[in-house]
């Protein structure tokens, strides 16, 4: 079953800093390829601040 991204497509509109992905073949689980993959970009983007 997909996720409707309407509610954070709402939450990115009104906290334009935070990023909006989607993440295609992904669920919600933090190890999917995908997922993952954003995960510690984002994570990789922290630890250079």
């Amino acid at each position: 079953m997909k996720t409707p991204p309407g509610q954070a497509w709402d939450l990115h509109l009104a906290w334009p800093e935070a990023e909006f992905h989607i993440v295609e073949d992904a669920g919600h689980g933090g190890a999917e390829p995908g997922t993952l993959d954003r995960l510690i970009e984002a994570t990789d983007r922290f630890a250079a601040r």
